[in-house]
Order: structure tokens, then C-alpha cells, then sequence
């Protein structure tokens, strides 16, 4: 909002702010005043501290001046994310005033972490471990599952977990004529497999899977629910240019 619309908005809101000075009303009345000026309570969108230091700053800026160098459709962007036996809605309906509530498994179960690939043609080379992951299974993953699927000229994507950086998963890599390509720190906004774990986590907390093995149906079925449409969109909301 610039020029003319910008000072009508602001004298709007002044004008409301004036009027609740003079009624004297309390918080509650004053909140409603802005919402009449066109003011509304918003999510706060968060972020590490560490991204706004210089350092990881010029980290960054590098990062997105060199990526006209690279051909984003060859990206696969890797991560991992973990889930459980505990997943339900967040919202639910009930008479106004009253709360909705639902019983949820006290224990987790067994964690699982789902390891990942997004591509522009979707999300590929998946696999599920109980427990957290380390060294050793990411390579296993690298070699055996990601690795089939890679072609020269592709770029592996990865964030700077420290079990991503053990010594010998790039020539797992390279070996396939791939290359690994490091995100800068504290920047999970630059990859956009972490908005395909957003959605698959939607579908698990509709599915309310409650053992295991429903957990890994319920999983499969997250995947799947995952497009090539949804993972053009995500690239371009993270800003690599695909077609």
C-alpha cells in the first residue's frame, strides 16, 4: 500500500486509536477499533536469530546470486523429518464456547524418520528408519536409495545437519556423477522439501494413525497425495524457477 491509499489507511487508524483514548474503553474495545481500521490478528511468521547476523547474511546473498550457474530442475533437494503415533487435527467443532477435546496416545510410540527427496517431478527416493538418523544410515540412504535415482548433472541439496557433512557421503554422490550442493545456514526457507513435510504431516494428522503399521500406510498415503504441481509450486515459492 503506497501514496494516497497509504494516508488514508494511517489517518483511518489513527482516527480509531483517538476514539478509543477518548471512551476510555479497555484493551478488548481498543482491539476492536483497529479491526475496524482494517488491522486483524496474524500468525507470526518466525525465524532464527542467526539469520539476521551479518555473516549468515552475506551467506545467503552468495547462495542466490549464484544460482543463475545452475539448472534448478536438476535439484533434489534432501532432508529429514521425524513423526509419530501422536498426530491429530488441530481444529475441530463444538458449540461456541465450548472446547473440543479428543484423546491422544500419552507415549509417542516409536519415533520414525522419513528421509526424502523433492524434485521438480515430485517427491522420490523415501525412506523410513526407526529411530533418529545418523552418519551411518544417511549413507546407506545416499547409496542404496537416492543413489538409483541419480543421473549426471543432478545436485543434491542438503542443510548443514552435522550428519549430512560426514566424511565420505559426497563421493557417495559423485560416484553416480551428482554433486552435493550445501544450503547456508539457518535457511530452511531456501528448501522447499521442508513445505512437502508440511503437507504430509496435514495428511498423518487426518489419518490419526495409531500403530505402527498404520503409521506406514498412513505415510504412503501422504506421499502420494504430494504432486508434481505442488512441488513446481514450492520451488518457485522458494525461488528456483522450474518448468
Amino acid at each position: 500500500m503506497r501514496g494516497p491509499a497509504a494516508r488514508r489507511h494511517a489517518r483511518r487508524v489513527a482516527r480509531a486509536v483517538s476514539r478509543q483514548r477518548r471512551a476510555g474503553g479497555g484493551p478488548h474495545h481498543g482491539l476492536a477499533g483497529l479491526a475496524g481500521a482494517g488491522f486483524a490478528a496474524q500468525k507470526k511468521s518466525v525465524h532464527a536469530a542467526e539469520r539476521d547476523t551479518e555473516r549468515v547474511k552475506q551467506l545467503r546473498r552468495a547462495f542466490l546470486e549464484a544460482l543463475p550457474d545452475h539448472d534448478a530442475a536438476r535439484f533434489k533437494f534432501v532432508d529429514e523429518t521425524g513423526v509419530n503415533l501422536t498426530y491429530t487435527r488441530r481444529y475441530g467443532r463444538a458449540v461456541g464456547g465450548q472446547r473440543v477435546n479428543q484423546a491422544v496416545p500419552l507415549h509417542n510410540g516409536p519415533n520414525v524418520t522419513v528421509i526424502a527427496a523433492l524434485t521438480a517431478q515430485g517427491i522420490a527416493a523415501v525412506m523410513e528408519l526407526d529411530g533418529a538418523v545418523n552418519a551411518a544410515s544417511f549413507a546407506v540412504y545416499l547409496d542404496q536409495v537416492l543413489g538409483p535415482t541419480l543421473v549426471p548433472g543432478d545436485v543434491v541439496v542438503l542443510d548443514n545437519l552435522r550428519v549430512h557433512k560426514a566424511a565420505g557421503l559426497a563421493e557417495l554422490v559423485e560416484k553416480r556423477g551428482a554433486r552435493l550442493l550445501f544450503l547456508p545456514p539457518y535457511s530452511p526457507d531456501f528448501t522447499p522439501v521442508e513445505l512437502a513435510f508440511s503437507k504430509l504431516k496435514t495428511s498423518l494428522r487426518t489419518a490419526q494413525a495409531r500403530t505402527r503399521e498404520a503409521l506406514t500406510a498412513a505415510l504412503r498415503a501422504a506421499l502420494d497425495w504430494i504432486s508434481q504441481e505442488d512441488a513446481i509450486n514450492w520451488f518457485h515459492h522458494c525461488g528456483y524457477h522450474v518448468h
